[in-house]
């Protein structure tokens, strides 16, 4: 499904404080810790059926922090 103005993009995509691309699922069902940005993008492109819209990628500012969900 993809992201509305109303429904925030399910992946983001960005570098945590340590320099690891790191793709968290606001739905906290799936995610992980990449070696490259390339790799990140790939994982959320599969995990979103391809739909780009459904990724926002956070370049500068702020680190993300990759959360296991309980």
């Amino acid at each position: 499904r993809p992201a509305t103005p109303s429904q925030p993009a399910r992946f983001t995509v960005g570098l945590d404080h340590h320099g690891w691309w790191v793709v968290e699922d606001r739905l906290g069902r799936v995610g992980g810790i990449f070696a490259s940005e390339d790799a990140a993008m790939h994982y959320a492109m599969e995990e979103s059926n391809r739909d780009r819209r459904a990724i926002r990628c956070r370049r500068g500012g702020r680190a993300i922090e990759f959360r296991i969900a309980h």
